[in-house]
């Protein structure tokens, strides 16, 4: 479950483009609870900006600090991921900084950083839809494929997203309508900004709080 939450964020954040700052309930299996922040910037310069924080408590009573961070050029190609956790006492973080060889990554799980370059693949690692609604209105049905790099695994991943058009949801009691695109295994509800309604990832649910 832990190793599910960790890889949770980065991969559902490729479906959201402009959260000026959207607070979140986060339910899960086995009694997985806890509340997220997730702030979304576009830069002057056209980049994206991306940070999530989680504060999760766990069906054994432990509690977990997550921070992720992520930055974009403006074509949708990774520039830099981060992403610290707290368990009780035990730190661990991983820092990834995209070069034209690949992911270089600096690990600590609390025994000292380590490093490794995982090999860029042979493909398109930009993801346009990281600016879908917010700047590009895609039609539906439209399709992107591209490789994404998975922090908790250290590798790339082959991924698919679509616009599946809109869904009529419920969120805190009301009706609202909303633009589903499917990210692999990820469904994501957002508003015409890209703000997020509600993000499912199998038993794991993010559904907005307040914006």
């Amino acid at each position: 479950m832990r190793k599910l939450i960790l890889g949770f964020g980065f991969w559902v954040l490729g479906t959201i483009c402009f959260a000026g700052e959207v607070k979140l309930s986060v339910i899960g299996p086995d009694g997985l609870t806890g509340t997220a922040t997730l702030i979304n910037k576009i830069q002057e310069d056209g980049t994206k900006y991306v940070r999530l924080s989680m504060k999760l408590t766990y069906s054994d009573g432990q509690t977990s600090d997550v921070l992720q961070e992520s930055s974009y050029s403006a074509k949708g190609e990774p520039i830099r991921m981060l992403q610290t956790s707290k368990v009780g006492t035990k730190k661990t973080s991983v820092i990834v900084t995209f070069t034209e060889e690949g992911a270089q990554v600096v690990s600590d799980k609390g025994d000292g950083p380590k490093t490794n370059l995982v090999v860029r693949p042979d493909g398109s690692t930009a993801n346009p839809t990281e600016f879908w609604f917010c700047k590009v209105p895609p039609k539906k049905g439209q399709v992107v494929e591209f490789f994404t790099f998975r922090v908790s695994e250290q590798s790339w991943s082959k991924a698919k997203s679509r616009f599946e058009g809109t869904r009529e949801i419920i969120v805190g009691g009301k009706k609202v309508v909303a633009n589903l695109v499917q990210l692999g295994e990820v469904k994501s509800y957002s508003d015409d900004e890209g703000d997020p309604y509600r993000i499912e990832f199998g038993k794991l649910t993010m559904e907005r709080i307040s914006k």
